[in-house]
């Protein structure tokens, strides 16, 4: 299957690039305290950096409110998964332990301030691509299976070409109910989303550093992939 991004979004979007750790044959289940305390650990440096006082005005953070900007999105009543989760970790609420993947992407978004987020592949009907919405596509809401929403055309969404259900509204704002990672989930594709000033160099640290991750807590096989606008596909293989 096929994992693409429109060649649009990176002429929009100079210097953007994204990562993506594609994991096979993992075993999600179970607890991880080890996870678990380094979750907890990175909560309490975020809560306790004077610098994230103004999260708002963190570079990484204003980047992507920048970018929801324009795409006609208002940060605030709209904000980006990385505004969100520091702002719930800032205000003292500790963040779930849902599942190992799950607690892995929130570890590697709190370490760098970037989105990190995944979805379960077994569920795709067509290929899955990071583009503009043409306005026939269907979100359904994380934890929410019976509500349906249409994204406006030109909202940038991250979606399944097969049956047109998309897994993440406004680039990285709202994730999907369909593609959720859960404990049965066995292969997952990972993003790592680098908008300037990170740069491609940045996004294949992280990556890394999240496939050892995968590996280590969650078994199976990883292998990354840089999208940029010089390589914006590739093939997954399961």
């Amino acid at each position: 299957m096929r994992y693409e991004i429109e060649d649009r979004i990176f002429s929009a979007f100079p210097g953007y690039c994204r990562a993506v750790v594609v994991a096979r044959d993992v075993d999600n289940g179970g607890e991880a305290p080890e996870l678990l305390a380094l979750l907890r650990d990175l909560e309490r440096r975020v809560r306790e950096d004077p610098g994230m006082e103004d999260y708002r005005e963190h570079p990484n953070i204003a980047a992507w409110r920048d970018t929801f900007r324009s795409m006609d999105l208002n940060p605030n009543k709209y904000p980006p998964s990385i505004a969100n989760l520091i702002k719930r970790t800032r205000s003292g609420k500790d963040l779930p332990f849902i599942n190992k993947l799950v607690t892995i992407f929130n570890v590697i978004s709190l370490k760098y301030i970037t989105p990190c987020g995944g979805d379960d592949v077994d569920v795709l009907e067509g290929a899955i691509r990071l583009g503009y919405a043409k306005g026939n596509e269907t979100y359904v809401p994380l934890g929410q299976p019976d509500n349906r929403e249409i994204p406006p055309e030109g909202e940038v969404i991250y979606f399944d070409t097969g049956n047109l259900d998309v897994f993440c509204r406004g680039w990285c704002w709202k994730n999907g109910d369909r593609s959720k990672i859960t404990p049965l989930t066995r292969n997952v594709a990972i993003n790592i989303e680098a908008m300037p000033p990170l740069n491609e160099e940045k996004a294949m640290s992280m990556a890394a550093e999240l496939a050892e991750m995968v590996q280590k807590h969650c078994g199976g096989s990883t292998e990354i992939h840089l999208l940029t606008e010089r390589d914006p596909f590739f093939e997954i293989h399961l």
